[in-house]
């Protein structure tokens, strides 16, 4: 009986609304829904190197309005961090992402081994 209720609040969606409407309803706490990720993210950058690359990184997730996943990468983070959850040291072309490295999602510094963060966000 759920699922049918379920289906019937989504029956009238396009696949692209239905999307739409996923993506912008992360479940996490209202101090990481505010956060100004980029802010944050240019914050940790210790270098003109490494501010060039992620503005050029942040660019690219604004252009596919990703900074709520982004957000979301943060909390997830910070919450297997505070419950001492071990998760991998990165796993496929998410390790080209630089902005990614720095929120601690993989070990990967794609700038030292020079991957194009575009691998990622193809």
């Amino acid at each position: 009986p759920l699922l049918l209720k379920y289906d019937k609040l989504f029956e009238d969606l396009t696949t692209e609304e239905f999307d739409h409407r996923c993506q912008n309803n992360w479940h996490m706490p209202s101090q990481y829904k505010e956060l100004d990720i980029a802010e944050y993210v240019l914050g940790l950058c210790k270098s003109d190197t490494e501010l060039q690359r992620v503005g050029q990184e942040l660019l690219l997730f604004q252009e596919r309005n990703m900074f709520e996943i982004l957000k979301y990468m943060k909390y997830l983070v910070d919450t297997m961090r505070s419950n001492n959850i071990i998760w991998g040291v990165g796993r496929g072309s998410s390790v080209a992402s630089y902005v990614l490295y720095l929120l601690g999602v993989h070990r990967i510094n794609s700038m030292f081994y020079e991957l194009n963060p575009e691998e990622f966000l193809r």
